[in-house]
C-alpha cells in the first residue's frame, strides 16, 4: 500500500523556519554567504527521518534550483525526488529528471514571449531590488522596503496574462500552468501514486493543497482552502504537527496493508 502514497510539502514556513522565526535548539539546515539561514527544529528531523524511512516525501517549493541546493539535509531526512522552481524542475536524487523538464518547456514557451516582455518593462521599475527570471521558467520581482506590494501586485495583473502572487516584499509571474497543484498532479503520474498528502502555508501552496486528497495548512489561508485540508491546532509548531499527522497515516497504512 505504501508505494501507492505521495506525500509533498512546501519547504520555507511549512518544513524550514527562518533565522527570524527560529527557536532555541533548532537546527541550521542552510547558509547563505556565511551566515546561518534557515533551520529545523530537532523533533521535525526526528520526524521526517521516520517517514523518509517509510515512504519519503516530496519537496515542492518555489525555491530556484541554486537555492535548492543550499539545503543540507540532515541524516536519514534528503528527499529521493524534489519539484523546484515552482514545478519547473524534478530532481531524482539531485539529478535533473529531463522528461519532466521537455514537458514544461511546451507550458513555459507558450509564455515566453509575454514573460520577456515583463521582464523588460518592469526591470526599469525603481519599486524593485531585484528583477530576474528564475531558472527560465518565471519572473520573479522583490519590492523596495516602501513599496506597496499589493498595489504592485495588482498592477502587474492589469499589464499581464501571466499568474501574479505576492509573498512579503516578493512578486512572482508564473506561467499558466506552472503552479504547485499542477505539479503534485504531475508527480503522482509520474510516480504512479494514488493517493496524495500535502502541506503549505502559503496562497502559493493553494493549488497543491487543494489538488491533494488530503493536506495540511496553518489557519491563515484556511479560507482559500477546500473540505480536504486539515488546519493546524493552535500552539501547535507546524512543521512538527505536519510531520506527525503524517507518520500516524503511514502507520495505519502499515496496519491494514
Amino acid at each position: 500500500m505504501k508505494n501507492k502514497i505521495l506525500i509533498a510539502s512546501d519547504l520555507d514556513n511549512t518544513l524550514l523556519v527562518s533565522h527570524r522565526n527560529r527557536r532555541d535548539g533548532d537546527v541550521c539546515v542552510e547558509m547563505y554567504n556565511g551566515n546561518e539561514q534557515t533551520f529545523m527544529t530537532k523533533r521535525s528531523i526526528e520526524l521526517l527521518r521516520q517517514v523518509n524511512k517509510k515512504i519519503g516525501f516530496a519537496p515542492v517549493t518555489t525555491r530556484s534550483l541554486e537555492q535548492y541546493r543550499r539545503i543540507m539535509w540532515p541524516e536519514g531526512c534528503e528527499p529521493e525526488y524534489a519539484v523546484v522552481s515552482n514545478g519547473a524542475i524534478l530532481l531524482n536524487q539531485g539529478a535533473i529528471d529531463e522528461e519532466w523538464s521537455q514537458q514544461i518547456r511546451l507550458v513555459v514557451s507558450a509564455c515566453r514571449d509575454e514573460m520577456m516582455a515583463q521582464y523588460e518593462r518592469l526591470s526599469l521599475s525603481r519599486n524593485f531590488l531585484r528583477c530576474h527570471i528564475v531558472d527560465d521558467s518565471y519572473l520573479f520581482l522583490y519590492c523596495n522596503e516602501d513599496t506597496d506590494v499589493k498595489a504592485c501586485a495588482e498592477n502587474c495583473c492589469r499589464h499581464t496574462m501571466l499568474d501574479v502572487e505576492y509573498l512579503g516584499r516578493k512578486i512572482y509571474l508564473f506561467p499558466t500552468g506552472l503552479n504547485k497543484g499542477e505539479s503534485l498532479k504531475r508527480l503522482k503520474n509520474f510516480l504512479g501514486c494514488e493517493y496524495t498528502y500535502a502541506a503549505g502555508d502559503s496562497f502559493i501552496d493553494v493549488p497543491m493543497l487543494n489538488a491533494a486528497d488530503v493536506s495540511f495548512a496553518p489557519e491563515v489561508i484556511q479560507c482559500m482552502t477546500g473540505a480536504n485540508c486539515l488546519i493546524q491546532p493552535k500552539g501547535t509548531v507546524f512543521s512538527e504537527w505536519v510531520l506527525e499527522k503524517m507518520a500516524i497515516i503511514l502507520d495505519i497504512y502499515d496496519a491494514i496493508s
